[in-house]
């Protein structure tokens, strides 16, 4: 009886020993909260990860908002300082620089007429096609192109009015992509981002302000060509 009881004694041990590493063979389970955070997570990551549509769109909305951003803190625009008219010398001719300036100043007066509860008549219209077509010193933009520009404007800016700060902005970035043939394509974009962020912060609504950047961005592209 003896020897057989030593005999048990002497197996239990070796059963114990087997225990754990049959258990570490055995499936784990997660409790039902940790499934529900992985799934979330997953469901959170995919369409950065898995949708890059969404991503670029979401990435769009920021820049938008920190062009936006920059028009109210009066950053300087992409495009070129306001040249300043030095003073008139002997000579009768004007300096490209001063004529830049007229050509910015008139584009402001243009800009500045086109405000709630003032109809834009035909001849203002008219006006502000021409003085565009004025700034534009070597490669002049078609006039149907000019003239859908403006039609747009004049309609946005018929609802919503811009500050004078940023109706000076626009007549800078106009004046800008009427000239914009040497200017490197990261800048022409920039300004034509710049302009759909002016027009959001004076109220007019993202798809119509990106539809007069598109408008805008068309007469760069005939002069750029």
């Amino acid at each position: 009886m003896k020897n057989y009881r030593s005999r048990i004694n002497e197996r239990q041990p070796a059963a114990k020993a087997e225990w754990p590493r049959d258990r570490r063979h055995a499936p784990r389970r997660l409790p039902v909260w940790s499934f529900a955070f992985l799934v979330l997570n997953f469901a959170w990551l995919s369409p950065a990860c898995g949708q890059g549509a969404q991503g670029a769109q979401i990435k769009q909305r920021a820049k938008e908002l920190v062009n936006q951003n920059n028009v109210r803190q009066g950053v300087p625009p992409p495009a070129a300082p306001v040249p300043h008219a030095p003073t008139p010398g002997t000579s009768a001719a004007p300096s490209p620089v001063a004529v830049q300036a007229q050509n910015i100043s008139k584009l402001k007066a243009d800009l500045a007429l086109l405000k709630p509860g003032s109809p834009v008549s035909s001849e203002q219209k008219q006006q502000f096609i021409k003085d565009l077509a004025i700034a534009a010193r070597t490669t002049k933009p078609s006039l149907p192109t000019v003239t859908k520009l403006v039609d747009t404007l004049a309609a946005a800016l018929g609802e919503n009015i811009l500050g004078e700060a940023e109706q000076e902005r626009l007549a800078l970035n106009l004046n800008s992509v009427f000239n914009s043939k040497p200017l490197p394509a990261a800048q022409f974009d920039a300004i034509i981002a710049d302009v759909q962020a002016i027009l959001q912060v004076g109220g007019v609504k993202r798809p119509v302000a990106a539809s007069i950047a598109g408008n805008l961005k068309a007469v760069g592209a005939e002069v750029r060509r």
